[in-house]
């Protein structure tokens, strides 16, 4: 405690050199937060997209020696990949994200809405955990008998129905066809990119594909499987012999799925090259240097400005000595002001990443996301994602080693000077 009131003493009667070095600390974790927190919003378990940790993606197939790609149809996805036994849950969708053509009639029926669908089926409501609002999710049953009932969100509920409208029970229309609500969830964010959308559709129904082909069995689906740590070998395994059978029934056009298939990780890792326009393998030579520099110059600073402030202490440590203080108990006064600086330092600088996070969360998300639509979309940010934990551990334990370091080195080389050397300096 002597030590914390001596710190505070100090910071009192030295208010600037507090505050430069706060102000240093807090930038410095500001700035590295700020792009941790970016890809810990696209990495982390956030709802609707709980199970990130274990999902697979299978977007297409590439087929084996070509570059080509087969797309993946709803007769593979039901009679391959949905009868797999590893996999926790299986899913498929298909996404329009066309910015013509996909309206929705606004309430005087003389308006339109765009929208963004998402054709599904019944499992994808198990796969992604969305929190209803109001009624339930299309049944299995509704989609076997191709029932035109729709999920839409909260957002579409209230421009169709106003803020305290109910929406279960009633219609809306879409591509000239009526459907039926029997849900609303509560609106997903653009940053959640594989479950978001304004409304969900049974791949069954009658007449949503109207004008896209002969049916909902000749369009193109993305497949999304959810797997268990323990069981990925075994997953990698009945994947091949899934492959196998693909391949048996399409001879000339053999595919490799281990080849296109990619866990959440590798997906963001792979945005992340497009994004710099690198190699997967070379990606950490441009992301570490810049964290370093960003943790390492500010260091320096504050190495510079202790240093020069116990060349100003040298009298009073001189003083304190000759009373008979050991070099240790002042060195660990010295440590205790930095830290104290350092954690309050960091708090600052996490308070600012928070700020710079939500008021430039378009901007930010766009100029590090290579595939992320958000033109003219303002990225909804919850609570889970503005605090990673252990991101901010690491950042402020890195931040707090290096200010230690820059902090003891000067204070111990000014404590090995002589008591009379260090007198003679301060005249």
């Amino acid at each position: 405690m002597r030590y914390l009131r001596q710190a505070l003493a100090m910071m009192r009667e030295e208010k600037l050199y507090s505050a430069m070095y706060i102000c240093g600390t807090a930038l410095a974790i500001a700035f590295t937060m700020l792009i941790a927190e970016v890809y810990y919003v696209k990495t982390a378990d956030i709802a609707p997209e709980v199970n990130r940790n274990k999902t697979y993606y299978l977007e297409y197939l590439i087929q084996k020696n070509e570059s080509n790609a087969t797309m993946i149809y709803w007769d593979n996805f039901r009679d391959l990949f949905q009868k797999m036994q590893t996999p926790e849950s299986v899913t498929a969708v298909m996404d329009y994200w066309s910015s013509n053509g996909y309206y929705i009639k606004l309430a005087d029926g003389r308006h339109d809405k765009a929208v963004k669908p998402k054709v599904t089926e019944p499992g994808f409501f198990q796969f992604f955990q969305f929190r209803f609002t109001e009624g339930a999710p299309f049944t299995q049953d509704d989609f076997e008998s191709g029932r035109r009932n729709v999920v839409i969100t909260e957002e579409i509920r209230e421009v169709l129905f106003g803020k305290e409208g109910k929406a279960v029970g009633s219609t809306l229309t879409y591509k000239y066809q009526e459907y039926r609500i029997c849900g609303v969830v509560e609106t997903p964010s653009v940053l959640t990119e594989a479950c978001v959308a304004d409304i969900y559709m049974p791949a069954s129904a009658d007449g949503l594909l109207r004008g896209w082909g002969a049916g909902y069995e000749g369009q193109s689906y993305k497949v999304y499987l959810s797997v268990p740590d323990g069981k990925r070998e075994a997953f990698m395994q009945e994947l091949k012999e899934v492959e196998a059978r693909y391949n048996s029934m399409h001879t000339d056009k053999p595919v490799d799925m281990t080849t296109s298939i990619q866990t959440h990780y590798a997906k963001v890792w792979n945005e992340l090259t497009n994004v710099f326009n690198t190699k997967s393998d070379n990606i950490i030579w441009y992301v570490l240097p810049g964290i370093l520099l960003l943790l390492i110059v500010p260091a320096l600073n504050l190495s510079g400005m202790v240093a020069s402030r116990m060349e100003r202490r040298l009298s009073e440590m001189a003083i304190r000595k000759a009373f008979g203080a050991k070099r240790r108990i002042l060195l660990r006064q010295v440590v205790t002001e930095n830290l104290m600086l350092t954690l309050i330092g960091g708090f600052v600088g996490l308070c600012l990443a928070w700020t710079a996070l939500y008021g430039w969360r378009d901007w930010l998300f766009y100029t590090f996301s290579s595939n992320l639509d958000l033109y003219g979309v303002v990225p909804i940010l919850k609570g889970e994602m503005f605090f990673g934990p252990a991101i901010f551990l690491i950042a402020l334990l890195i931040c707090t080693l290096l200010n230690v370091l820059a902090a003891t080195l000067p204070a111990w080389l000014s404590l090995r000077k002589p008591i009379v050397e260090s007198m003679m300096i301060k005249k």
